[in-house]
């Protein structure tokens, strides 16, 4: 009786002052809320992720909940925190959710506690304010875990090989292109055929110091030929039909040697007498003549054992 007397009393005093005392949520009144922990055993040197859920039928600003501390937590630290809001419709009934979670690492072996929060709200409908404790949660913390071995170093081993590889590759085949280009360089060098090459075959093809049987006059007319031949494509003059006291002339206009064009007059000269004289001129001037063009070409053309076995001879 004693009992109810105080109760009595003390709602007499709340209702005189206008203060109505906060009441505990019950199922009757819609709303729930649950605590979690997961994983419950957890490795030193992993993480635990703590869950806060609150849930009513309803739309979600049907309550106004009061914010709340972080939990308090012993041998833990919390590390992070997230919140959500969600509404979801069970059976044609939305379902409103709130989850409050707190990332907790451990601080040492042993076991690990998370102590329950007080959540105040109003119902906005009713005008009514409650207040929820959530459940306190046990964690054992176990012995740490392995780290995993970094694998960078394997990757960053992995893409200097690959980066290598391909240097190398571009090394070599820029070195194979530069050898293909040497070499290509090389065999046209060796195909190109200069003018003193060109004239120095046609000497060797038109005279012929070995034949036993030479016309030493002729032969001086196609000597002379392929020299004013060679002459007029070097100098670009007209020396094919020129005299031979026109040929000074002309190659000096041209800007040739003196040593050239006195080689060239002594060949000429040579030719002319034997072509006007009649007189059948001697194999030794024929040879010098020859070896007078031979050094304005710049080759060795003569067979010299030849012409002067053929010397001989005579």
């Amino acid at each position: 009786m004693r009992i109810f007397r105080i109760a009595a009393a003390a709602a007499i005093l709340f209702s005189s002052l206008g203060i109505a005392p906060l009441q505990a949520q019950g199922e009757e009144e819609g709303i729930r809320v649950s605590a979690s922990a997961a994983p419950t055993e957890v490795p030193q040197n992993r993480t635990a992720v703590v869950t806060i859920r609150l849930e009513w039928a309803g739309d979600l600003d049907r309550y106004e909940i009061t914010r709340f501390e972080n939990p308090l937590v012993e041998n833990l630290s919390i590390i992070g925190t997230a919140s959500s809001n969600q509404v979801q419709v069970v059976g044609g009934l939305k379902i409103a959710r709130q989850e409050y979670q707190y990332t907790v690492r451990p601080d040492g072996l042993g076991m690990a506690y998370v102590d329950g929060i007080v959540i105040r709200y109003a119902d906005r409908e009713t005008g009514k304010e409650y207040r929820l404790n959530s459940s306190r949660l046990e964690l054992k913390v176990v012995d740490p875990l392995p780290e995993p071995v970094s694998r960078l170093w394997l990757v960053i081993l992995a893409a200097l090989l690959f980066i290598a590889l391909i240097a190398w590759s571009l090394l070599r085949r820029i070195r194979a292109r530069r050898a293909e280009a040497e070499r290509l360089a090389r065999e046209r060098l060796a195909s190109q055929v200069t003018l003193e090459q060109k004239y120095g075959e046609r000497l060797r093809a038109e005279v012929e110091l070995r034949a036993p049987d030479l016309d030493v006059n002729a032969a001086f007319g196609r000597l002379a030929g392929v020299l004013r031949r060679y002459l007029a494509e070097k100098y670009s003059l007209p020396l094919i039909s020129a005299t031979t006291s026109e040929v000074r002339g002309l190659m000096t206009e041209a800007g040739a040697d003196e040593r050239v064009i006195e080689n060239a007059l002594a060949v000429l000269k040579s030719a002319d007498v034997a072509k006007f004289s009649g007189a059948a001129q001697i194999r030794s001037e024929l040879e010098r003549a020859y070896t007078i063009l031979e050094g304005m070409l710049g080759t060795d053309t003569a067979p010299r054992g030849g012409a002067e076995s053929a010397k001989k001879s005579d």
